[in-house]
């Protein structure tokens, strides 16, 4: 029998993947895309923002990831995600709506607003997007 991977997912609202047993992970390292197999060296990398994929059975599940860290030790992969939401239950039009939103709070000048907040929204919403529309 083939090894694999143990993959835990948590975000720090919950655990969205409990010890799933895959056969290959991909995910979005602060340095580019990054996959991981069976046998992997002892890791722990950034998580940047983008598409975190799992392979099992032939099969490919996407979330949209959204900063964090992963650790690989020993075939489990712990994925610690700032935030995380599978590619299905993503909104692009709420997610349009968060960009537009942010937009107007960084064009009004005279607003008491958090700059870095409303880029790291923009950012957080774009990406959640660009997974919604590769999973289509």
């Amino acid at each position: 029998m083939a090894k694999k991977l143990t993959l835990n997912l948590i975000t720090p609202e919950k655990q969205l993947l409990s010890n799933l047993e895959v056969d290959m992970v991909i995910l979005p390292a602060l340095l580019g895309e990054m996959g991981i197999l069976p046998g992997h060296v002892k890791t722990i990398v950034q998580l940047g923002m983008g598409s975190l994929r799992y392979k099992k059975d032939g099969k490919e599940e996407e979330f949209a990831a959204l900063g964090g860290f992963v650790e690989v030790l020993n075939d489990v992969v712990n994925v610690f995600a700032e935030g995380a939401e599978l590619a299905g239950a993503i909104d692009e039009e709420a997610e349009k709506q968060k960009i537009k939103a942010a937009k107007e709070s960084l064009s009004n000048k005279d607003a008491d607003i958090d700059f870095e907040l409303a880029e790291l929204e923009i950012k957080q919403a774009i990406a959640r997007m660009k997974v919604k529309k590769r999973h289509m």
